[in-house]
């Protein structure tokens, strides 16, 4: 049971940037749509909003003051020392954190051995990043807040039943037979799994984009022909086209380092949603590929 969420301010509430005036500091800005996660999301379930920050601020205070947020404490530069007095020591799994920086791996990587939840915006350092259980689409004061806690209050599928979906979509597709007149087919099989039937040629690699998703799980089955695959954990990346949610997208820069594979014939790859994928390249020349792309929904 969730009890409180734990917050930093700077680069997560905030942008990041400090305005300083010939006084000191003059302003930060805040997302309004992060001003409604305290009231409307977070204290109609019962969840605390915990302010856990290493600087001190009036600024912070003001704005905690408007959003009803009591439990604030500033000038902490140990984080989780100051976590384990505010919440007690049987308490950190029950706290989830939402951080950005160095500053805040202790407490995220305790409340992870604790069997909490950890998330992060999407310009988060890369060593928070790679730790964090929910890597947002958007940027700190820029609504990344609102995303993780609309995640983490909404209803999660466990692992045992995801896996027992993918296992029964990879053996329905993988046992279909297939032809080009089949190209262009959409069938619904349930409501929990899709798929449809793609037919093109292959293409150089840096004329395809490196996509992932976030409401499906995809399984890709080549029925026929041969492409380039790669994958990267969308935490290493950076957002190049925001997230599309009537289909269910997110384009990402493509970083110098990926995984490649070749799939051919009778191949196939499952994609979770942390893996940001750029198919559809060509290997050495042009290729002719008929596709299977599975949807399989994790909610």
């Amino acid at each position: 049971m969730i009890k409180y969420l734990i917050l930093d301010v700077d680069g997560t509430l905030t942008d990041g940037k400090i305005y300083m005036g010939p006084n000191g500091e003059a302003m930060k800005a805040f997302s309004i749509k992060d001003g409604y996660v305290s009231n409307f999301i977070l204290k109609p379930v019962g969840i605390v909003p915990v302010i856990i920050t290493a600087m001190n601020s009036s600024i912070v205070q003001h704005r905690c003051d408007e959003l009803g947020i009591t439990e604030v404490y500033q000038g902490k530069m140990d984080k989780l020392t100051a976590l384990k007095e505010i919440v007690g020591e049987e308490n950190i799994g029950a706290c989830p954190y939402f951080g950005d920086d160095i500053l805040d791996l202790k407490c995220m990587a305790a409340i992870q051995e604790a069997g909490g939840i950890v998330g992060c915006p999407c310009d988060a350092v890369k060593e928070i990043k790679a730790i964090a259980d929910y890597v947002c689409v958007s940027k700190a004061g820029e609504g990344a807040l609102r995303e993780f806690a609309e995640w983490l209050i909404a209803p999660k599928v466990d692992d045992e039943e995801i896996a027992r979906r993918v296992n029964e979509a990879v053996k329905y597709l993988t046992e279909l037979e297939l032809s080009e007149i089949d190209a262009g087919k959409k069938v619904i099989v349930n409501d929990k799994f899709f798929y449809s039937i793609q037919s093109y040629d292959t293409k150089p690699a840096d004329e395809c984009k490196l996509e992932s998703h976030r409401k499906y799980i995809d399984i890709q089955v080549m029925a026929n022909g041969e492409e380039m695959m790669d994958v990267v954990d969308i935490s290493k990346l950076t957002v190049k086209e925001d997230y599309d949610d009537e289909k269910d997208v997110i384009f990402w820069r493509v970083p110098k380092r990926m995984a490649s594979m070749t799939l051919r014939t009778g191949d196939y790859i499952v994609l979770f949603p942390e893996n940001a994928h750029r198919g559809a390249a060509s290997i050495k020349n042009t290729s002719h590929v008929l596709k299977i792309v599975g949807k399989v929904a994790i909610d």
